[in-house]
């Protein structure tokens, strides 16, 4: 049986250890051990507030159990 995961990822730049959304993707889907086959959608918004640009990705992805 399959179960189905989501995992937000978030950056703003404003940290020195604020990684990229795409190290920090890379990152989780290595630990996990997630295989390209078993992500299911991905999601990218950014937007920006008072000068501050924030970039949010969301990864939807399926295990089996």
């Amino acid at each position: 049986m399959k179960k189905v995961f989501t995992k937000h990822f978030q950056y703003t730049g404003l940290d020195d250890y604020d990684m990229s959304l795409d190290d920090q993707m890379n990152s989780f889907l290595q630990e996990e051990e997630i295989t390209p086959e078993q992500i299911l959608d991905l999601e990218y918004s950014s937007h920006s507030s008072q000068g501050v640009n924030t970039y949010s990705a969301l990864i939807m992805y399926s295990v089996e159990k």
